[in-house]
Parts: C-alpha cells; structure tokens; sequence
C-alpha cells in the first residue's frame, strides 16, 4: 500500500477489483448476461426497434459511479505535448511553411481520417461493409498515420462502448461528462468494469484479420 493511502480506500479498490473479476467470470459462464447488460446495439442484427435501438428501458442503466479517478501521468504529459506542438505547428504554417508542406498536411489529415473513420470505425469496429486485402492494407497504413493506437485495440474499445454505452462499462462513459468523454478517458485507468465487460465482447474476426493483427504486433 502507498505511504499515502488509507485501508478503507485499498479496501473499496480491492471490492472493486473483485467484482469485476467476478462479473467477467458470470458474463464467460452466463453470455445471456452480457445481453441483459447492454444499453447500445453495436451491429444492424443487434436493433430491436425500427429507429435501431433497444425494446427495454436502458435510461435507468446510464451512470456512473462516484470514484478517484486514476491519472496516467504519461498520457498526459504527451497530450499536452501534442496540442502544444500542434499550436506551434499552425504558426509556423501560417508564416513561414511552404505551400507544398500545407497541401502534404492536409494529404495526411485526410488519409489519418480515412483511416479512423473508414477503417477503425465503420469496418473493423461495426463490420458495416466488407474489404479485400489491398483496401484493408491501405487503411491500416493510413490509420497508422492518425496514430490513435491499433485498429485493433481502437475496435474493441468502439464495441464496448457501444454495447455497454454510458455505462461504468463503457471506455467513455458521457455520464461522466463531456470532457471525460471526449479526451479525459485517455487520460486515465479504465475503470474495472470496462475489463471485466469487455472480456465477453467477440473480437475473433479482427483476431483472424493478418493484417491487423500484424499492425497490433
């Protein structure tokens, strides 16, 4: 235990850390349960209604509970470097940057985009239409360039939320706010039920996907 902390707070980490062990064990035992649990449809199949969401009531499974939240120094320090970097970055193309440098800027914004939005996102995130090897390659290598993690990773975390949406169990849970939600989630440990939910997600089709598996590598 850390000289500054107290065993009624290690106690509450403790149960916490419990019961999310526990609900990931329930959820591996008992896959109805993770059913039971969403708040989100991840795929069209998932909809239950016509407008594509859930016949039961979910606005009362929407919180979050009240806990320290756990910073990771490292993450913040290179955030504040890159927005810092990004301001000096505009300044330096608006006075002394040459033309050619915007328009190869502005290639890589498009490209990092397509990568996040066409590639992490609506394919291997919600499977929303199929590619072949050279158009998965070609996202992977743009969504490199974005550098927000492996695809990989940046799909299981899309699925999570999705399913378990404003939620404990959702990575960026907007009932904790907008901050939290936008880039305050980066910033710090995910919460235990994020883990244990996420463990019952099915990502095999991204496992099986060489090309993003060899990106994760």
């Amino acid at each position: 235990m850390p000289p500054n902390a107290t065993a009624g707070g290690q106690a509450i980490t403790d149960s916490l850390i419990s019961a999310a062990a526990a609900a990931a064990a329930e959820s591996e035992q008992n896959p109805t349960k993770l059913q039971a649990d969403s708040t989100g449809v991840l795929f069209e199949q998932d909809a239950e209604t016509i407008d594509g969401g859930l016949v039961k009531d979910i606005i009362s499974m929407k919180k979050a509970d009240k806990r320290k939240l756990k910073l990771v120094w490292r993450n913040i320090i290179l955030f504040g470097y890159l927005h810092v970097a990004a301001v000096y970055g505009a300044w330096l193309m608006i006075t002394s940057a040459k033309w050619q440098t915007g328009l190869l800027a502005f290639g890589l914004y498009v490209a990092s985009g397509l990568g996040i939005t066409a590639g992490a996102h609506r394919l291997w995130a919600h499977r929303s239409y199929k590619a072949k090897w050279p158009l998965r390659l070609l996202l992977v290598i743009f969504n490199t360039i974005a550098f927000q993690d492996a695809a990989y990773h940046w799909a299981r975390d899309h699925r999570v939320h999705h399913k378990y949406s404003e939620t404990d169990a959702d990575p960026h849970n907007a009932t904790r706010g907008f901050f939290f939600s936008h880039i305050g989630w980066l910033l710090c440990k995910k919460h235990p039920e994020v883990k244990a939910k996420g463990k019952g997600v099915d990502l095999s089709d991204l496992r099986a996907d060489p090309i993003l598996m060899f990106q994760k590598k």
